[in-house]
């Protein structure tokens, strides 16, 4: 608060100019937007009466229409007209000189306007919005570049966003000034039309006391005193110098060269990037659905029952919300950077829309609905407020230099007065063929230009114009850029290079050559590891109806008589849960079992079970003996629950930093390699006959088979063998075989660092891991992240696609062979995921997932929910489950293991394991036993459950979880401290043992 009074006062001056200039500005067409609406009656009824009074007889009513619509869309021509003069004016004369003649132009378009209905003449007012056309698109560009040059660095985000705040302003003034109460009477219409000129007065009057912008005086007049006396007068006495050696450095970059034509910047390779991100962010304004908002909102007020009077009044509450969000805006723009309101206002948006379809498809089903509807219309509004309506502006501005900055203006006003002629004439018939569906336009351009924004834009918050600049060079050049170069300039440009070039191709391939000892293992671990849990998820579904009736088959011949079939389906329900508790004992004994016998021979132990298992299922109909199901099915839960927790562990620790990502990624490959594995060989051709049941059940031994033979010629995991053995030759041989002939000292290092931070501890059992403050964080991640594994909707995915199917009319022998195309779309997506994680990082895949997955959820539910209404409903349904399954292969499914693997040190690994290992066990046997029941009283709305399940993850893993992307567990570690204790921890050892810490960079 202190800080914001110091700055009120010190900036006083550029906080009156800002004033005056939103007045004058943005302001204008905010009103223009708003009024119109409100004096529409009144203008065609006074069009009819003065053609009655000149011709004798009443217009025509298409006549009428038209020419209302011309007043409408004149004021969009009169738009593109200013907008398109707007860089000639300003370079010829200033933008303050250019500023107070478009105030006269204003003041005379108003007293036309006003003087209309006593002249009597409807061309007047055509005359009057065509001119207030032209000043508006004058005004807005020249009051976004104002803007953007009066003020310094730190406050330029909270300026430049004060143009949607005034534009808001002026959409809030122009609904109060159109109420029946104040001037949107029969009689006062005119004086509404008239009322634009009063801002244009003010401004008129007060910016001749103001300045120039800094820059226009030091870098086209050469002023400098008269620069450094505008920075005073603004900005207040203090040290500037900074702020004007960022001039200086543009002016030099700018000497000799001058103000680019619209064609020169189209055509210049340097700004290229920058255009695209003017045209995205201006389309997107333009097609985001916030003019559909405001046509919606009469319609959802008047369903939900309101009073006609009222409808007005509570609209207006729209534009306050809006208002107050875009005050909202200015002040956290500075604080969060226009990156994150533009991409985080866009994909909330997106979501609110996805919403907002569902609630108005169903507001004739429910009587609530339509408040529903009310509330998630004025969140959009808010949002957009908060997020896209200024960061827009404040980016417009800022990614420019001063040479390139009228022309760009011009391009995206051009472009934007386009967008509201064109929407103007094409929105009706949108909005009459699609109905409310027409968001679903919107949600996809919202969506779209979120990811560009998060991959492309970079952030401007605290950097100079030459900082940005350089931003981008990178992109306009796919290199670093050194030199700066004039703006017109076609001489070449420099670039500075590492030296040979290799391509990402090569790189792959050499990759593979040296490392073929650890994808070899990682093979041999995954085959063995969370294959054999992907595959007992997916095939115990086929042979389902030959195993209750081998049971029924047994039972008869031992007893004569036959079961009950409520017996039948309690034996099967148990042998199918019986699975999650053997994995669940698995899982608690593992942590012990890998520290006293270390991991590789517990794997080994492992695929004995899983041999003893396979046989147990093999001669089970052979035996007669459903028991042998049972024992079997609990033999392969206690194999996959050891499995499951030191695959991911073993995986992580043999690999080397760069290549962790990937490896880490992995084990989701094979789970899902697992699941798709089964729902092959489940089919009825293959082992999923009645004759063949036995066999399907015991192929999971044939991976354990492979596992046990080959996994003997691979090492154990160097991180153990230097760490937990002593043993640093061990290590080096390890290393070598895996990572093949090189340097990999840093590693060691890395491995060194991490033995000297453990030096005299033990490894933590599970209640001193949950104890341990310094693991407090991982621990909510771990929990997080695993528990929204479980609850994100995935089964419920797989379980509705099998109706979904039949509703689609898809042939019941058809079925399975599509449910098998959804494995196949999650094993090929997890595989698309161990490429990307080391070039995206987990947290963006984490969160971006959760985001993704979310929004297709929240579709899902709008089409289940209307695909009996609509016969087409259920094609984009199947879609859906498809995008769905994707999203969670490339996201979550890969970069959970890693994250898991990456955040706990060797010796909390076993115990955070067994942790991880008990919430999916427990999980998978909780969800079994509710989900249905979920599905019978909730329907398709179940999914709105995982929607607030993902949403809430997505957001604390953004705001929580460091990238672990290329960095030690030490560093991984450090990044934590800063959460566990407040600060960044120095002196923390593992275990919170009050020892020193023995580091050593050399073996």
């Amino acid at each position: 608060m202190t800080g914001f009074l110091s700055d009120l006062v010190q900036y006083r001056g550029l906080f009156q100019i800002i004033t005056v200039l939103g007045i004058g500005g943005t302001f204008q067409i905010g009103f223009q937007i708003s009024t119109i609406t409100y004096m529409s009656q009144h203008v065609k009824a006074f069009i009819n009466e003065t053609w009655l009074e000149r011709y004798g007889y009443p217009i025509h009513q298409d006549n009428l229409l038209f020419l209302w619509s011309i007043t409408v869309s004149i004021f969009g021509i009169g738009g593109l007209l200013g907008s398109s003069g707007s860089r000639y004016l300003t370079v010829k004369y200033g933008k303050k000189k250019c500023l107070l003649y478009n105030d006269l132009l204003m003041i005379v378009a108003a007293s036309i306007m006003g003087c209309s209905k006593i002249a009597q003449s409807f061309e007047m007012i055509l005359i009057g919005r065509f001119m207030c056309g032209i000043s508006a698109g004058l005004c807005v560009p020249l009051h976004h570049q104002y803007v953007g040059e009066i003020s310094p660095r730190k406050l330029r985000g909270f300026a430049n966003s004060t143009s949607s705040f005034f534009w808001s302003l002026g959409k809030a003034i122009g609904q109060i000034s159109g109420q029946r109460e104040l001037l949107g009477s029969q009689s006062l219409w005119p004086m509404l039309m008239a009322s634009c000129g009063l801002p244009a007065l003010i401004q008129l009057v007060t910016l001749p006391f103001f300045p120039e912008s800094p820059p226009y005086l030091l870098m086209h007049k050469g002023d400098q005193e008269g620069c450094k006396k505008a920075i005073r007068q603004l900005w207040g006495e203090g040290h500037h110098q900074a702020e004007i050696d960022d001039i200086m450095k543009e002016k030099a970059t700018m000497k000799n060269t001058k103000i680019l034509s619209v064609l020169e910047l189209m055509k210049e390779q340097a700004f290229r990037w920058q255009l695209y991100m003017i045209v995205i962010l201006t389309a997107t304004v333009q097609l985001c659905g916030i003019n559909a908002i405001y046509f919606y909102t009469f319609e959802v007020l008047q369903a939900a029952g309101f009073d006609e009077r009222m409808i007005s009044y509570m609209t207006l509450s729209v534009g306050l919300s809006e208002l107050i969000a875009t005050v909202v805006c200015s002040s956290i723009i500075e604080r969060l950077g226009r990156k994150v309101l533009l991409r985080g206002g866009y994909w909330i948006m997106g979501s609110l829309l996805a919403g907002i379809t569902v609630t108005l498809s169903l507001q004739d089903q429910y009587f609530w609905m339509p408040y529903c509807s009310l509330c998630l219309i004025i969140l959009f509004a808010v949002v957009f407020g908060v997020g896209p309506a200024g960061a827009t502006i404040s980016i417009r501005v800022e990614i420019f230099k001063l040479s390139c900055r009228p022309p760009a203006f011009v391009i995206s006003a051009v472009l934007n007065w386009l967008g509201v002629f064109v929407i103007g004439t094409t929105f009706p018939f949108i909005v009459e063929r699609l109905k409310h569906f027409c968001f679903l336009i919107s949600m996809g351009v919202l969506f779209t230009s979120g990811i560009i924004i998060h991959l492309f834009l970079p952030e401007t918050k605290g950097k100079s114009i030459m900082e940005i600049t350089e931003e981008f060079n990178k992109l306009n050049f796919k290199k670093k850029h050194v030199p700066e170069t004039p703006d017109h300039v076609t001489e070449d440009y420099t670039f500075c290079t590492r030296g040979p070039q290799h391509s990402e191709m090569a790189t792959f391939f050499s990759d593979l050559v040296q490392f073929r000892g650890l994808f070899q293992m990682i093979l041999v671990l995954g085959i063995g590891g969370s294959f054999p849990y992907g595959f007992h998820i997916s095939v115990i579904n086929y042979p389902s109806v030959h195993i209750r009736k081998f049971i029924n088959e047994t039972w008869i011949e031992r007893h004569d008589s036959p079961l009950h079939p409520e017996t039948i389906m309690l034996l099967w329900s148990f042998i199918v849960s019986v699975y999650g508790i053997g994995g669940f004992l698995g899982s608690l004994c593992c942590g012990y079992l890998t520290t006293k016998y270390r991991k590789k021979k517990c794997q080994m132990c492992t695929n004995l079970i899983m041999l003893v298992a396979a046989l147990f299922m093999a001669f089970s109909k052979t035996a007669k003996s459903f028991e042998m199901i049972l024992v079997g099915r609990f033999l392969y839960g206690i194999g996959t629950g050891f499995s499951l927790n030191i695959h991911p562990q073993y995986v992580g620790e043999i690999s080397p930093k760069k290549l962790r990502g990937f490896t880490n990624s992995t084990v989701a490959v094979f789970l899902t390699l697992g699941k798709l594995t089964g729902q092959v060989i489940g089919l009825r051709e293959i082992l999923g006959s009645e004759a063949l049941w036995p066999w399907l059940l015991a192929s999971s031994g044939l991976s354990a088979l492979v596992q046990l033979v080959t996994l003997p010629f691979f090492p154990d995991s160097p991180s153990y063998l230097l760490i937990q053995k002593g043993n640093e030759e061990a290590c080096r041989k390890a290393i070598r075989k895996l990572w093949g002939e090189g340097d990999h000292q840093a590693e060691i290092d890395d491995i060194m660092k991490e033995k000297g931070a453990m030096t005299s501890t033990k490894t933590l059992r599970v209640l001193e891991v949950i104890k341990e403050r310094s693991l407090r964080w991982q621990l909510y991640i771990l929990m997080t992240v695993m528990t929204t594994l479980q609850l994100c909707g995935i089964n419920a995915i797989y379980f509705y696609s099998f109706e979904v199917f039949h509703t689609a009319k898809f042939e019941e022998y058809l079925i399975p062979y599509v449910s098998l195309g959804v494995g196949l779309c999650e094993c090929l997506s997890s595989i698309l995921c161990s490429t990307l994680i080391d070039r995206f990082g987990r947290k963006v895949l984490l969160w971006g997932g959760y985001t993704l997955m979310c929004s297709v959820l929240a579709l899902l539910t709008m089409t289940l929910s209307l695909q009996h209404q609509f016969f087409w409903m259920h094609y984009f349904s199947v879609i859906l489950i498809f995008l769905f399954v994707i999203f969670y292969g490339i996201g979550p499914s890969g970069a959970t293991i890693s994250i898991m693997v990456e955040i706990f040190s060797q010796s909390f690994r076993p115990s955070a394991f067994l942790i991880v290992g008990c919430i999916n066990w427990m999980g998978l046997f909780v969800l079994g036993m509710i989900f249905p029941l979920i599905v019978d009283n909730l329907g398709p709305f179940c999914f709105l459950i995982f929607l607030g399940i993902l949403a809430l993850s997505a957001i604390f893993i953004y705001l929580y979880l460091p990238e672990t992307k290329g960095k030690s567990i030490m560093e991984i570690k450090a990044e934590f401290n800063k959460l566990n204790f407040g600060k960044k921890e120095t002196s923390v050892t593992e275990n919170n043992f009050p020892k020193e810490q023995l580091f050593c960079t050399k073996l």
